[in-house]
């Protein structure tokens, strides 16, 4: 079952996928389907590579890794906790 959708896009965009349908036998939807279609195969092999990369240094050097992991994700809150620090004194100096 196919479902329709509104997209917008530029007007020479347009044109150029219109033109591409009329000489390709195809159509504007079927240029769009395509590209998303593409689009998320594309990023499920790229997730899939990583998840298989994980797995192999995971495996090389499990403690290693999860030393790693967590240094990481300690770093990742203590950039968010200071990035929301600093949002919160932006907006309080009025400068929002």
């Amino acid at each position: 079952m196919a479902v329709k959708i509104s997209i917008s896009i530029p007007e020479e965009l347009h044109d150029e996928v219109k033109a591409w349908a009329d000489q390709t036998g195809g159509t504007v939807s079927g240029f769009f389907a395509d590209l998303a279609q593409q689009r998320l195969d594309a990023d499920r092999r790229s997730r899939q590579r990583l998840r298989e990369l994980i797995e192999k240094d995971r495996a090389a050097d499990p403690k290693g890794y999860d030393a790693m992991r967590n240094s990481l994700r300690e770093r990742m809150h203590a950039a968010q906790v200071a990035a929301a620090q600093k949002a919160a004194e932006f907006r309080s100096s009025g400068a929002a």
